[in-house]
């Protein structure tokens, strides 16, 4: 059995001002922290393309990462469900750009809070515009569009989750193989800047949907079963809003999750540009007339994001 922890990695800065909460408030955790075998998993997004909770998910499935594409390219086929490998999936996710003095950054996919009818509303506003143009366009919930383009678009892929907060400049495709579809996307820009949805969204004080983020792009595959892995995420929203207020009042709950765990569980703790997979290590026999030794967690708990 394996347990992943989304979110339970804070970023160097504040990780170290931490410790205490973790040790007062999770003390089943710590615990484990002391005896288990520690391995950092490197799962940094510029190498994978996804967030280290979604590489996990792509590597506990079973996704090979395929030709020159990176791992996040899994992402497109799973989350349309796609498995036929003839296929190519890119995924169109609706998103809110925002101008700081960085230059443009994608909000959190969560912070959006898209209504289903509001997605329906704005794909019909736009449904016209690729009539006549070799780009097909699905629906397949609120916040995703599955995309077909008409030849092989040269691009790594970059999950909206991944890059939230960054600028876009690196990430926006700039190839000549997506020319078309920045044609479309910019011409989707111009009706949604006014669209009746974003009007209303914005007197509620909501985030405008005003753009579209292309990712994916790897052909169909068969998931495997996660049925051994359990997944902790209460940890994830705090952590995603920097919020460790309430990141540490939901320490206990955790500590209590973990309690009811065999010992010989494997933890994976993730954070925004790493993981720590903490793992029983193997012992001869005669090791076990002695203690276990403890190990020093704080050495991998403050490592550099």
């Amino acid at each position: 059995m394996e347990i992943l922890i989304p979110g339970a990695l804070p970023p160097a800065p504040i990780a170290p001002e931490l410790i205490q909460y973790v040790e007062s408030n999770c003390p089943d955790l710590v615990a484990r922290f002391n005896f288990l075998h520690s391995r950092v998993l490197s799962l940094h997004p510029d190498q994978t393309g996804c967030t280290p909770f979604e590489a996990i998910e792509l590597q506990r499935k079973g996704f090979q990462v395929q030709n020159q594409s990176n791992l996040g390219a899994g992402l497109g086929p799973l989350r349309a469900g796609v498995q036929r490998t003839d296929e190519q999936v890119w995924i169109a996710e609706l998103t809110s750009v925002a101008i700081a003095t960085e230059g443009p950054s994608l909000l959190e996919p969560e912070a959006l809070c898209l209504t289903q009818n509001e997605s329906d509303a704005l794909y019909d506003a736009v449904a016209h515009l690729w009539a006549d143009r070799p780009i097909s366009v699905l629906p397949l919930n609120a916040a995703r569009w599955r995309i077909w383009l008409p030849n092989q678009p040269v691009i790594q892929s970059a999950s909206p989750k991944a890059i939230a907060g960054m600028a876009l400049a690196d990430w926006w495709p700039q190839h000549e193989s997506l020319r078309e579809w920045r044609k479309l996307l910019n011409e989707i820009q111009m009706v949604w800047h006014d669209h009746p949805v974003n009007e209303a969204r914005a007197a509620q004080g909501l985030p405008l949907v005003n753009s579209l983020w292309l990712y994916g792009g790897a052909q169909g595959w068969k998931p495997e079963s996660t049925n051994d892995i359990i997944i902790f995420e209460d940890l994830l929203p705090s952590h995603t809003r920097s919020d460790w207020g309430t990141w540490i009042n939901t320490l206990p709950a955790l500590s209590a999750f973990i309690a009811e765990k065999p010992q010989d569980t494997i933890l994976t703790l993730l954070g925004q540009q790493h993981g720590i997979q903490l793992a029983p290590a193997s012992r001869s026999w005669w090791r076990d007339l002695w203690p276990a030794k403890k190990h020093n967690w704080k050495s991998w708990w403050n490592l550099q994001n």
